[in-house]
C-alpha cells in the first residue's frame, strides 16, 4: 500500500475546511479493529479529514481515525473488504497459487501452463506500482514469448525509464486469447539499467475479456473499440502508467467528432483558451492523454477535456493520445482478482479458452454490504 500522498485538496474543498493540510509521514499497522472512522476506496479518490488532518486515498488504499487522529493503514481490514468475499467476486475469479508452490524447471512456462490450461494465477498480486514483483527470472526463459503483440504504446516524449515508473518487466497475459505479451519497451533499459539479464518480473493476468490493443490491428479506431465492448463484452488491457502519457491509441479530432461533443473554438474562453496553449506548448500530452470513459449502463462514452483538445486540434496537433476506461457493474470486483466477468461468456472473444465455473450470480444481482453487527443487549 502506499504511503499517504502530500496532496493539496482542490481549492474550493480547501477553503471550505479553512485550514491545514496535513499529511501522514508513512502507513501504520494496527492491532486488530479499534474503533474508530475507517474508509477506503475502490476508484477515484477519497479524503478522509478530522481536526484539519488530511489523508487522501488512491485505490486500494485504506484510512483510520480516532481520537489520536487521521492515518493510512497497511492491512485493510476485512469488514472493508466486503465485495471481495461475495459469491459473486468468488465466483468470478479464477483459482490462485503462491509463488513458491511452482515445481521448479522453466518457472516462466509453468506460470503461462497453469495460466491458460486451468486457469490458475499467482496470489497476493504484487503492488509493483510500488515496486514489488513477482520474482527475479533470467532473459532466456522470457524472451521465448517475445512478440509483435502490444497493450499500451508509449509517450515519445519523455524518457521510458521515468522516475515515477517502476522497475519491473510487465508481462502481461491473455486467457482470452492465449496470448503472452512482453513489455518489449522496458527490456533492453532494464538489462542496461541494472547491468544483468536477472529481471524483476510482474505477471499481470487479465479478465477473460481483455484483449490487448494490437488485437484489433494496426490503426485501431475508437469505433472498432466502442463496439467490441458493447456488442461483444470486450475490453482493452489497462494502460500501466497513463499519467506519465502512455496511451491506447491516437484519434483524430474528426474521430473525436463522430462521438463527442468537441466545442467550436470560438466558443472557449480566451483566457481558457490561452492557459490551455500555455500547458500544451509546454507539456503537451506528457502529463496526461485525453480519457475515454465507456459507460455499460447507458451504452455510451464521455471525454474528459473535450475543451483541451479543441485547442490542441487548433494547434496543429494532427493525433491525441487517448486512454479507455471502462465503468461497468463488475468493476469493484474485479480489483478483487483476475477472472470471467459476471454475464459474460454469451459474447465470447475468437479463440477464447473456456475457464470452468463462471459467474454464479446474475449480471442484475445487487452487491449488499454486510449487515452490521447487532447492538449489544443490555442483559
Amino acid at each position: 500500500m502506499n504511503a499517504p500522498r502530500k496532496a493539496l485538496l482542490p481549492a474550493l474543498i480547501a477553503l471550505a475546511l479553512s485550514g491545514n493540510v496535513l499529511a501522514q509521514s508513512e502507513c501504520e499497522e494496527i492491532e486488530g479493529t479499534p474503533p474508530g472512522l475507517y474508509a477506503t476506496t475502490d476508484e477515484g479518490r477519497t479524503f478522509v479529514v478530522r481536526d484539519g488532518e488530511v489523508v487522501e486515498l488512491g485505490p486500494g488504499e485504506a484510512a483510520f481515525a480516532d481520537e489520536n487522529g487521521v492515518r493510512c493503514i497497511r492491512k485493510v481490514p476485512e469488514f472493508l473488504d466486503w465485495p471481495c468475499a461475495t459469491q459473486a467476486a468468488q465466483s468470478r475469479m479464477f483459482s490462485t497459487y503462491r509463488m513458491d508452490e511452482l515445481s521448479g524447471g522453466n518457472a516462466v512456462q509453468e506460470i503461462v501452463r497453469r495460466y491458460f490450461e486451468i486457469p490458475e494465477v499467482i496470489a497476493p498480486i504484487p503492488n509493483w506500482i510500488d515496486g514489488e514483483y513477482h520474482a527475479v527470472f533470467d532473459l532466456d526463459d522470457l524472451i521465448q514469448f517475445s512478440n509483435e503483440e502490444y497493450w499500451y504504446s508509449v509517450n515519445p516524449d519523455r524518457p521510458f525509464l521515468d522516475p515515477k515508473r517502476p522497475r519491473s518487466l510487465l508481462v502481461s497475459l491473455y486467457v482470452g486469447i492465449n496470448k503472452v505479451v512482453i513489455d518489449r519497451n522496458a527490456i533492453d533499459l532494464l538489462r542496461k539499467e541494472t547491468g544483468s539479464d536477472q529481471l524483476p518480473v510482474t505477471f499481470v493476468f487479465n479478465d477473460s475479456n481483455v484483449v490487448p490493443i494490437s488485437y484489433f490491428g494496426t490503426n485501431v479506431s475508437l469505433e472498432e473499440v466502442q463496439r467490441a465492448f458493447f456488442e461483444r463484452g470486450i475490453k482493452l488491457a489497462d494502460v500501466p502508467m497513463w499519467w506519465l502519457g502512455d496511451y491506447h491509441l491516437q484519434p483524430t479530432i474528426e474521430e473525436f467528432e463522430k462521438f463527442f461533443e468537441i466545442p467550436p473554438l470560438d466558443s472557449v474562453d480566451t483566457a481558457r483558451q490561452q492557459a490551455l496553449r500555455t500547458d500544451l506548448e509546454s507539456v503537451g500530452f506528457s502529463r496526461k492523454p485525453i480519457i475515454v470513459s465507456v459507460l455499460a449502463d447507458s451504452g455510451t462514452m464521455i471525454i474528459d477535456q473535450p475543451e483541451r483538445l479543441r485547442v490542441a486540434a487548433s494547434m496543429g496537433f494532427k493525433r491525441i493520445p487517448t486512454v479507455f476506461f471502462f465503468v461497468e457493474a463488475d468493476a469493484v470486483m474485479a480489483r478483487c482478482g483476475p477472472g470471467t466477468p459476471i454475464g459474460f461468456g454469451e459474447n465470447s472473444i475468437s479463440g477464447e479458452s473456456t475457464p470452468p465455473g463462471g459467474a454464479v450470480v446474475p449480471p442484475s444481482a445487487p452487491i449488499m454490504p454486510p449487515p452490521p453487527d447487532p447492538e449489544a443487549s443490555d442483559s
